[in-house]
């Protein structure tokens, strides 16, 4: 509820959100992984963490996690409404396109581990712009090396100084989406369907908009090629293969 996360943010004066999407689960992280996060965790006791861990009834967080008083997991998590409270610091996440434009329409720094995908480029994009680190998921097991980002990302004023200039540029660009939606749909009522627009797939047959025909091509240099080689292979067998266990066996 509301109330539940407004008690969990204020508890301390600064807070950081752990999350790595909705399709790599914390709780399938390495125990080295995990291990890492809690010893970054404890490295900062003035600092409220809230971790998005999918099974709150595991072994880790049962045995270790409950043991540290600074650390919130939570099966689901907000992730908007807390990047947009005042008390939220840093943002450490996977780089999903999501996580990306909320971290940078919210105006809050940010730590990336990009696994897979655009990941690696939506973070580097952010680091470009001074707003986030971006960590190398190898070395996640690093406790130490992930503590020193986070110190970095949370002492550092210009990592909150550039996410917020960034916050803003977004927040008056001279053309909103909603203003170019309306634009189009007002030119689209005066002057109707713009060719420009209409894709030219809706004029192509069935085997040009499949590209068959090259498939095709491509499927035809292949046996081609494939019957070449066997040529030579045959060739080169009766050559010098052949020859040689005949030799053998006189």
């Amino acid at each position: 509820s509301l109330q539940h996360w407004l008690e969990v943010l204020s508890r301390r004066p600064r807070s950081v959100l752990i999350s790595f999407g909705s399709v790599a689960h914390s709780k399938t992280l390495k125990e080295e992984a995990k291990d890492a996060i809690l010893k970054m965790v404890s490295s900062f006791p003035d600092v409220t963490f809230i971790w998005k861990y999918e099974n709150k009834s595991d072994s880790f967080a049962l045995e270790k996690a409950s043991k540290h008083q600074n650390l919130v997991l939570s099966e689901w998590t907000p992730q908007n409404d807390l990047l947009n409270d005042p008390h939220l610091a840093v943002f450490l996440s996977h780089a999903g396109m999501g996580s990306v434009q909320e971290t940078a329409l919210r105006g809050v720094p940010a730590i990336f581990v990009p696994l897979f995908g655009d990941q690696p480029r939506n973070a580097a994009m952010m680091e470009h712009n001074g707003l986030a680190k971006v960590y190398d998921k190898f070395e996640l097991s690093n406790g130490e090396k992930l503590t020193a980002y986070m110190r970095e990302v949370l002492n550092d004023p210009s990592y909150r100084e550039n996410a917020r200039r960034i916050s803003r540029m977004l927040a008056t660009k001279p053309f909103s989406s909603r203003d170019l939606f309306i634009k189009h749909i007002e030119f689209a009522a005066e002057f109707g369907p713009s060719p420009s627009l209409r894709p030219q797939s809706q004029d192509m047959s069935f085997i040009e908009y499949h590209n068959l025909d090259i498939v095709a091509a491509g499927a035809i240099v292949l046996v081609i090629m494939s019957y070449i080689s066997l040529k030579i292979l045959k060739r080169i067998a009766t050559r010098f293969v052949l020859p040689a266990e005949k030799t053998k066996q006189a």
